[in-house]
């Protein structure tokens, strides 16, 4: 199981103990593949409530100002709306790069806008983040290679470079292979914790959240739950 360890350091997490404890440390990376809904009643065909981004932008100069959206179209009929990215904006207060990024309609600064809080509540936007596909670039490790391990905790920090409104309890259980119940005991026992420290159940995925799994713990736990 050495082959999962990387680098295992001294180190002291706050809230969890105040001796020193040998750390196995990971990342799980949560990537979209698709980008958050906008609830709008379609003005075209009536029949829906929902737009999705083009990943395009359209730009419209007048005098000395510049107009630019994201164009988002409908899922039924493709009619087209435009979420104001700049409105009135004087040319050369725009950076060069991302001008350039808006005339070539690219698509990594129209996901970054698709998913910005402040273009977001500019809009009044309502989102539908329910369909939103993701992928977790991460090491695939079982509880049971953990309880092997030399390391006293094992840390598994979150990389979010997007908000996906993503119950934190569906990533845990998605990357530990465990069911809710599962879950929740493993909480209740303190085989699982979680930093900032805070309600699991109520939180949503974000940037920089620590998953600890406490080894000695861990094994316990399984040695309980095989002897049922």
């Amino acid at each position: 199981m050495k082959n999962f360890a990387k680098n295992i350091k001294q180190n002291n997490p706050e809230g969890l103990t105040k001796n020193t404890k040998t750390v196995s440390q990971f990342t799980w990376e949560i990537i979209p593949t698709s980008t958050p809904l906008f609830k709008r009643k379609c003005s075209k065909c009536k029949s829906s409530n929902l737009y999705y981004s083009s990943d395009k932008f359209r730009l419209n100069s007048q005098k000395r100002s510049i107009d630019v959206w994201l164009i988002y179209k409908c899922v039924k009929c493709d009619n087209t709306c435009n979420i104001t990215i700049l409105s009135r904006t004087r040319p050369e207060l725009i950076d060069r790069e991302l001008y350039q990024k808006f005339s070539d309609n690219d698509e990594e600064t129209a996901w970054i806008y698709a998913f910005d809080a402040e273009t977001i509540r500019r809009n009044s936007m309502e989102l539908d983040c329910s369909n939103i596909e993701y992928d977790i670039v991460r090491e695939d490790i079982a509880l049971e290679d953990m309880i092997v391990m030399d390391a006293d905790l094992i840390e598994f920090e979150i990389k979010a470079a997007f908000n996906l409104d993503l119950r934190l309890t569906h990533v845990i259980r998605k990357c530990f292979d465990i069911s809710l119940n599962q879950l929740e005991k493993m909480l209740e026992a303190g085989v699982i914790t979680v930093l900032p420290l805070g309600p699991v159940k109520k939180s949503k995925v974000k940037d920089g959240i620590t998953v600890i799994i406490h080894r000695e713990k861990l094994k316990k736990h399984l040695e309980k739950e095989n002897v049922k």
